[in-house]
């Protein structure tokens, strides 16, 4: 077993707070073997944010749990904030596209080294006094709570932020939330949170809390079920209005609309303005959904990865760009449905170019293009290397082509990495 690295002395900067980070568990790396109740544990942040007086007590904050489409509804909700006029406004997201500081933004942009290192610091002697120990918080905890330092600084009055794993064991689940909000639910990490929709609901529905407002929309039947009998046994006042009326917001791809109509309904609770969140829906950035970063050919890049989201992200391609011949550039981390994922974005395409990216995780491409071709009728080839399998699905497409990039949010942010070196 190779030993840990070192904590620093002392975090001044960037590299000092990798330095942090690298000597803790990262179960984004290697999900846990044990069970959740055993691999997670909230009295480990309880204790971390008490050392460092309770940053997470104060903020009016949004607490978000779901499959997918959270990241999108904790922009969105804090880009309505913003044209309402409450800033400074604190953003907590995972994972991040392109680098670490990206999951911690604050009035929409990501944090700066020296204040990040401040908070990193911060935190520093609890875990150094904590490591080697059952009690020494994992990098998701210590990154939290990190984030949580910063808005304290920064002096944001609310708080966006959503859930990494699950929801009821989650590190963000110590916050205090204003109204907490259940995005699409799917069947995943089901050897951790179950494997039905009823069990993986019952996680996410952790985050409600007694009295607080609760916002669902998008769950199929089994789900919302969970949630509504949650939220009636901790008296949590439900919203599910599907029919929030949110059609004059402009998103990439209709099957945002639900994350826009429950960003809609919790801004409302917030005392936001229709106008204010019809506004700052449609003025929200969403880097990684169908985002173009080259032109020719066009490479799009896409952070489905999950069943109903590749269906989704498919099918706003052909609406977006009906007749372009489409070349899927896929990599696909080990847990996810695989054969699922890969029919639905690869429907109609012409060819399939599987990669590998930097997650431990990841698929090997070779076997990843071996599971696609069992459900596949278009050609299928490998190529481990990022780049060199960016180029070769460019190839593929021809300039008048479309390169779609997507089924792992590491690939969205390898390839937007990428892009920027493209001629």
């Amino acid at each position: 077993m190779s030993k840990r690295p070192s904590l620093p002395a002392k975090i001044r900067n960037r590299a000092g707070v990798d330095a942090l980070l690298a000597a803790a568990t990262n179960f984004e790396e290697k999900l846990p073997r044990d069970p959740l109740k055993k691999a997670l544990d909230l009295g480990r942040v309880t204790a971390l944010l008490a050392s460092v007086d309770h940053p997470q007590v104060g903020p009016r904050t949004v607490h978000i749990a779901g499959s997918k489409g959270k990241g999108t509804v904790a922009r969105m909700i804090a880009s309505g904030l913003a044209r309402a006029g409450r800033k400074p406004i604190g953003l907590y997201t995972s994972p991040h596209l392109e680098d670490l500081s990206e999951r911690i933004a604050i009035d929409g942009k990501p944090i700066r080294e020296k204040p990040l290192a401040r908070a990193a610091h911060a935190v520093l002697p609890h875990v150094r006094a904590t490591q080697g120990t059952s009690d020494a918080p994992t990098f998701f905890e210590i990154f939290t709570a990190i984030a949580w330092c910063a808005f304290r600084e920064a002096g944001c009055t609310d708080v966006v932020l959503e859930t990494g794993l699950g929801g009821r064991l989650d590190a963000t689940n110590v916050c205090v939330p204003a109204v907490t909000v259940i995005t699409c639910i799917e069947l995943e990490h089901t050897r951790l949170l179950g494997d039905t929709l009823a069990l993986v609901a019952g996680e996410k529905a952790g985050i409600l809390k007694p009295g607080v407002p609760v916002v669902a929309v998008g769950l199929a039947e089994e789900a919302l079920e969970v949630v509504r009998a949650r939220a009636r046994q901790i008296q949590a006042p439900f919203d599910e209005d599907a029919t929030a009326d949110v059609r004059t917001v402009t998103l990439p791809g209709a099957h945002h609309l639900d994350n826009a109509r429950a960003a809609f309904l919790a801004l409302r609770i917030l005392d936001v303005s229709q106008r204010d969140a019809l506004n700052g829906i449609c003025e929200t950035l969403l880097p990684g959904i169908l985002e173009e970063v080259v032109s020719q050919p066009r490479v799009i890049i896409d952070g489905a990865h999950t069943l109903t989201s590749a269906r989704g992200t498919r099918r706003a391609v052909a609406e977006r760009w009906p007749g372009e011949p489409v070349v899927l550039l896929t990599a696909m981390l080990e847990e996810k449905d695989v054969e699922g994922i890969a029919s639905a974005l690869a429907e109609d395409v012409t060819h399939v170019v599987t990669t590998r990216v930097g997650s431990p995780r990841c698929l090997p491409a070779e076997a990843l293009a071996d599971r696609i071709r069992a459900v596949v009728t278009a050609p299928v080839q490998s190529e481990p290397d990022t780049g060199k399998a960016l180029r070769r699905a460019c190839d593929l497409a021809g300039p008048r082509g479309l390169v779609l990039c997507s089924g792992s949010t590491y690939l969205a942010g390898d390839v937007r990495k990428l892009a920027r070196e493209f001629s």
